[in-house]
């Protein structure tokens, strides 16, 4: 059982500035609202880009903001359809920064997809342009969100001592940079290196890369997303429930699983990880010998699993589709310029 969270990438251009004051003003807006009201965010840059014929600058900042805000909001095709926008973009004005930025947004994409190979494409031209003379020492998020990603790329594959090592690289990154959401990013590295290693059952070292993790409740809402902080919350009581697992003491371990599937807080990253509870549901009563709590709990993992498998598949072909299509009007485009 691996959680896999995604990670948040900021533009972090906010003093950029061109020849339309009215342009910079709605798009720096949008910027500044993609944690607080993605939703808003993502209209925002959508109907400017809709609109208006922008700068370069404004143009790549609008499509950036378009592929963060569907990471945040979950909507994959989406991130795959800004980012590459944003990637084309990027590489026609030799933009290097913003070329790693979407390629790292993809690439977390394609993890959460499980499209392997892309993701390594895209992880490696990520990490080859990072030695660009472009790309200054102090972009310390952009590495960090590199080496996260290839982490939990390696922890998915089961390679848990270099998944390990990358989880090392990303942390020492996001504590070099002074990016507000590379905190935010440090959470999520330090929580998903904990599970790392759970599964190696070096539980001290569990417990306190979970601490480290860990928001206080009662401060983060004005600094973090809501949503971010459920999400912390409800995983954190997750990787404890693992711990009393995997050290034989189910009882403790479904006391933590129910209390989980009873509260009725953070419904919305619940959903993200109820299989996950119930996969543990079913070993806990398997090793109490309670046949039939595990033969339902099973079942339960088994057909949303398979649920997951069929919307992961129907999201590829959808991409394989949406890639399709824009080759074809590119096609389209080139052949014009030829012959006209």
């Amino acid at each position: 059982m691996k959680v896999l969270i995604f990670i948040i990438l900021m533009f972090s251009c906010f003093s950029c500035r061109t020849d339309h004051p009215e342009e910079d003003k709605t798009v720096a807006q949008a910027e500044k609202l993609m944690l607080s009201d993605p939703k808003k965010s993502f209209d925002l840059a959508h109907n400017l880009l809709k609109e208006h014929s922008l700068a370069h600058n404004n143009k790549v900042r609008s499509l950036f903001v378009l592929t963060n805000t569907s990471n945040i909001l979950g909507n994959p095709l989406d991130v795959i359809k800004y980012g590459n926008l944003t990637l084309e973009s990027a590489t026609e004005e030799g933009d290097v920064i913003t070329k790693i930025k979407a390629l790292t947004l993809l690439g977390n994409t394609y993890q959460s997809i499980q499209l392997n190979e892309k993701l390594r494409t895209n992880l490696d031209q990520a990490e080859q342009l990072l030695s660009s003379p472009a790309v200054p020492d102090s972009m310390n998020i952009i590495r960090g969100n590199i080496f996260y990603l290839k982490a939990m790329n390696y922890f998915s594959s089961m390679d848990g001592n270099i998944a390990l090592s990358y989880f090392d690289k990303a942390i020492h990154q996001y504590l070099l940079s002074k990016e507000p959401v590379a905190k935010i990013n440090l959470t999520f590295a330090y929580t998903n290196k904990g599970w790392a290693l759970i599964d190696q059952k070096r539980f001290d070292l569990a417990k306190q890369n979970f601490a480290l993790a860990r928001v206080d409740p009662q401060s983060s809402p004005n600094r973090y997303p809501p949503l971010f902080v459920e999400r912390m919350e409800t995983t954190s009581a997750l990787a404890e429930a693992k711990m009393y697992a995997v050290q034989n003491d189910p009882d403790r371990s479904n006391a933590i699983l129910f209390g989980i599937l009873n509260d009725q807080k953070n419904i919305q990253v619940k959903k993200e990880i109820e299989n996950d509870i119930y996969k543990l549901l079913a070993d806990n009563f398997l090793k109490k010998n309670d046949v039939a709590k595990h033969d339902y709990y099973q079942n339960l993992y088994i057909s949303r699993a398979s649920k997951y498998n069929q919307i992961a598949a129907e999201l590829v072909n959808k991409l394989i589709q949406q890639e399709g299509e824009a080759y074809a009007i590119k096609k389209k485009e080139i052949d014009r310029s030829t012959f006209y």
